[in-house]
């Protein structure tokens, strides 16, 4: 079956109950279907078929029924978010063989002044927008028929069909192309469907960014269970506090940066989140104090942390916080990532691509129905990353995640972070997450992100750390000599500077990127 016949027949059934809210607004499983439906038809009468379409912004009405009508044509969708620079929108555009956008008319019209002053208006042919006082934009002008396409049920496709693209940063910086298809996120949603256990019409958060891809949990599986999807407000996405509280949710669903920061302003204090019953963190380290200080937060909910990178279609592998016996000692004091969702496979392997046994570092792989098709228009990348194993009799496609984990005595994976993370200082290596982890048991160094600032022969020459905090002189010595028990001292960062707030990505991670510009800027004497 079809994301898109899947989430429609949910829809059916759920028609009365409310979909989704958006600030006070609240759209029911009906309205939203007839949304889409509109937003498909417009699609298929002005030509859209079996196609990349772009989805542009999000927290408005016209995005989330943009996704589902998007879908419902018989297409799949590309996150574009409107603040993006347009060098990124623009190859993301061309990549992907984008002619149609669809969202706010705001978000919209936004991104086509952009592309017209870059001299490139003519690669979008149309756009539909629910807030057009017309209901349908026109493409080049011409307005198209919609009363002779209308369309009510999704356009059949087959399962190995794309559902959506999305694009991430590698190494490089340079975007890559995830591509996803329909089987692959029926594999997950049925996956979390054995996991979760929620009855219709309870509350949900929608906080991660469509260019992100636990955004499709977020709305899908809530969709399938007959929940209500509540946007998180871009001015609530630092701290969702009052939000959780405000609208009585059972799920939430983050980056821990998000606890972190909570955490750190004295927010989770004990019993605050009394109605959640489910909270889910992925797309980061999980630390253990943070758990255990969100689990007295949210004395009604499980704890749990979900791993997985793009290319896996959201997660593959949970941990589930328990109090009583999650106070094992894990590596750097963060929360293993348990074990993999069913139906999907993970191992580690060593340099030599061969299977290694527990309590053993090496590369975390992992196989099974929801490993990606690879990435758009670079066969040579997706032949490096999605692989087959001499070892594997069934000859399946493992994908090879780059990051470095382990399983430990206890049987538990433990993601160690990236491989590429791994550095050389001073003729010792050493992760950069074992150093955030160290620092990190100081309550005062809490949020604390440690950068490699490196010489043009790619040598690091010294580390920065930056955090929230403003520490003095004192503490910070104090810290320093403290450490010595978790951490080398020449590991210690050089310099640690106090931000008022560290920066983030429209990921809701702390963004490295833009911490490791401001660490290379010359300092002030």
């Amino acid at each position: 079956m079809s994301l898109s016949t899947l989430v429609f027949e949910f829809a059916s059934k759920y028609k009365a109950l409310y979909a989704l809210q958006i600030d006070t607004h609240r759209v029911s499983y009906a309205e939203l279907t007839q949304l889409a439906l509109h937003i498909a038809t417009a699609l298929q009468a002005h030509g859209a078929k079996s196609e990349a379409v772009g989805v542009v912004g999000q927290r408005h009405l016209d995005s989330y029924a943009g996704v589902l009508g998007v879908l419902y044509a018989g297409c799949h969708y590309v996150p574009i978010h409107p603040k993006a620079s347009i060098q990124k929108t623009i190859r993301v555009i061309r990549s992907a063989g984008i002619r149609f956008l669809v969202g706010s008319h705001k978000d919209v019209q936004m991104v086509c002044e952009k592309l017209k002053e870059n001299g490139c208006a003519h690669l979008i042919q149309g756009c539909t927008s629910l807030s057009d006082e017309s209901g349908v934009a026109g493409v080049l002008g011409q307005k198209a028929d919609v009363k002779t396409h209308t369309i009510t049920k999704p356009v059949p496709v087959a399962s190995d069909d794309l559902a959506y693209v999305l694009f991430t940063s590698g190494s490089s910086g340079e975007p890559k192309g995830v591509k996803v298809s329909h089987a692959n996120v029926v594999a997950y949603l049925e996956a979390i469907q054995k996991f979760w256990s929620l009855k219709p019409g309870y509350r949900a958060s929608q906080f991660h960014d469509f260019s992100f891809d636990p955004s499709v949990s977020d709305m899908f599986t809530t969709w399938i269970l007959g929940g209500e999807l509540c946007v998180v407000p871009e001015s609530e996405l630092l701290m969702p506090s009052n939000f959780i509280r405000r609208n009585a949710l059972q799920v939430w669903s983050s980056v821990p940066s998000v606890g972190n920061f909570m955490h750190k302003l004295g927010v989770l204090k004990e019993g605050v989140f009394p109605s959640l019953r489910i909270t889910r963190f992925a797309g980061e380290p999980l630390p253990l104090k943070m758990a255990k200080a969100w689990q007295r937060a949210a004395i009604n909910s499980s704890v749990e942390n979900h791993y997985g990178p793009t290319e896996s279609t959201i997660d593959v592998a949970r941990y589930v916080y328990e109090p009583s016996t999650s106070e094992n000692f894990f590596t750097n004091g963060i929360l293993p990532i348990g074990a993999p969702f069913p139906n999907m496979e993970i191992k580690i392997i060593d340099n030599n691509n061969q299977p290694v046994g527990p309590e053993i570092q090496g590369q975390i792989v992992f196989k099974g129905p929801q490993v990606s098709q690879g990435y758009l228009n670079d066969v040579q990348k997706t032949n490096n990353a999605f692989v087959r194993f001499a070892w594997d009799a069934s000859q399946a496609i493992w994908y090879k995640s780059g990051d470095l984990g382990l399983i430990n005595a206890d049987g538990h994976i433990e993601c160690l972070g990236r491989i590429d993370g791994q550095i050389k200082f001073s003729g010792k290596r050493v992760e950069i997450g074992e150093i955030e982890a160290a620092l990190a048991r100081f309550d005062e160094l809490s949020d604390i992100v440690v950068v490699p600032i490196k010489d043009s022969q790619g040598i690091v020459k010294e580390l920065v750390g930056f955090t929230a905090s403003n520490l003095s002189m004192e503490e910070l010595a104090n810290v320093k000599q403290l450490s010595r028990a978790w951490l080398d001292p020449l590991f210690f960062p050089k310099r640690i500077e106090s931000l008022a707030q560290l920066p983030y990505a429209v990921s809701g991670k702390v963004d490295r990127r833009a911490l490791l510009e401001i660490a290379s800027l010359p300092q002030q004497a």
